[in-house]
């Protein structure tokens, strides 16, 4: 990707049922407002175009939330105005990526999402296991998961990406390697593994404070982990950042995320819809970071008219629940963590190139002490994270912060 690459967040708010371990800005609603919430974000969608206007998004991503419990044909014309305001690159074919939940799915609309333009499905599998999935408080059973992607197939997506949630309560290693062994039986062409956090507020952490559940165990965390950082290696899967990983056999193209390795190199981004971030540079190497309200209704009358104003960044905008400028130093900081993410690492020329900045200099002391801790490798032409480092990757993010 280069620097002027940019990509479009879609969020969708709206679920059946919140999983138990989910602090998403998410919305359980028996009736969902479709129409009202296409027409909203259109509204917003015109009112910030102008934000990044001659820009080409390379990616467009729906997430939420359910984004596959929209109405196929509201989906349609917000990805067609989008694709109007920001055309992808020439020669360049658009990353438009989809999060659904099995046995939500019908084949006609995975065939309304294919002739969209939907290109790539994320399917939040999360367990092969009945008895977890209904401790998560997940809605399908394990078969929903293969007939959702054989039915994938059948409609024409050649690109499907699996989530996987480890180190649940009481999950063995045994049920683990299980999971694995149906997934890859599924042939997925990426995998996104998620280690179960208890987040304050959640049925989850409710049910641990109450003796119901147990919390995650730190050392079986991270042996699961290596688990499956061994079982899809040799798979044939390729570990490029910390909790994803893309198929990488003889013949295959690069089935990396375009889209989330926008947020890892600190590329630009305009989120839409409810809770979503953007991301900016300014022409005087500052950048602006900003997030829509949290709650649906009242973003729902925010956008519910056109707006009348051009819209202004500020902090006293009231459409937005965070505005920060953030300035060369902690732009830089934060773009050594966040490329630190992907296993490649960071190479010092490219850095220099981008950022003007280089970590030999700045950071020489932090370098030292993560190199003789075994968290981070470092030779001439950069530095990255070591397999022990992987496990602990946030505290080596938090050292250059």
């Amino acid at each position: 990707m280069t620097s002027t690459d940019f990509g479009v967040y879609v969020h969708f708010p709206y679920c059946r049922q919140r999983c138990s371990y989910c602090d998403f800005a998410v919305a359980v609603h028996p009736q969902i407002p479709h129409e009202d919430y296409l027409r909203a974000l259109l509204h917003e969608l015109d009112a910030k175009a102008s934000l990044f206007a001659g820009r080409r998004a390379v990616s467009v991503y729906f997430g939420g939330g359910t984004p596959s419990l929209w109405q196929p044909e509201c989906l349609d014309i917000a990805l067609s105005r989008i694709a109007a305001v920001f055309p992808s690159p020439g020669g360049v074919s658009r990353e438009v990526t989809l999060e659904c939940d099995p046995g939500e799915v019908s084949s006609a609309q995975l065939a309304a999402w294919r002739r969209a333009g939907v290109t790539r499905l994320s399917i939040g599998a999360q367990s092969f296991s009945q008895d977890k999935l209904i401790a998560l408080r997940r809605q399908h059973q394990p078969q929903h998961i293969v007939e959702l992607v054989e039915q994938a197939r059948q409609a024409g997506f050649a690109r499907v990406s699996l989530d996987l949630l480890v180190g649940m309560p009481q999950q063995t290693l045994a049920e683990l390697s299980d999971d694995l062994d149906k997934l890859l039986a599924l042939h997925p062409e990426h995998v996104s593994l998620y280690q179960l956090t208890v987040e304050p507020h959640t049925l989850l952490s409710v049910q641990i404070r109450r003796g119901e559940q147990r919390p995650p165990c730190p050392e079986l965390q991270a042996d699961a982990y290596d688990l499956v950082r061994a079982t899809l290696a040799d798979a044939g899967f390729r570990h490029y950042e910390i909790s994803n990983f893309a198929r990488a056999r003889p013949g295959d193209p690069d089935l990396r995320a375009v889209h989330n390795r926008l947020y890892w190199t600190q590329g630009e981004y305009l989120g839409l819809g409810v809770s979503a971030h953007s991301f900016r540079r300014l022409p005087d190497a500052t950048a602006e970071r900003f997030a829509n309200q949290r709650g649906p209704s009242s973003y729902l009358r925010t956008w519910q008219k056109p707006s009348s104003q051009p819209f202004l960044l500020s902090e006293q905008e009231p459409s937005l629940s965070l505005y920060e400028l953030r300035d060369r130093e902690s732009l830089w900081k934060e773009a050594l963590w966040l490329a630190l993410r992907e296993l490649d690492g960071v190479r010092y020329d490219q850095f220099v190139a981008l950022h003007g900045r280089d970590p030999r200099v700045l950071c020489a002391d932090t370098l030292s002490s993560l190199v003789a801790r075994g968290l981070i490798e470092a030779d001439s032409d950069g530095v990255r994270l070591s397999t022990q480092g992987v496990l602990f990757a946030d505290e080596v993010g938090a050292a250059f912060l």
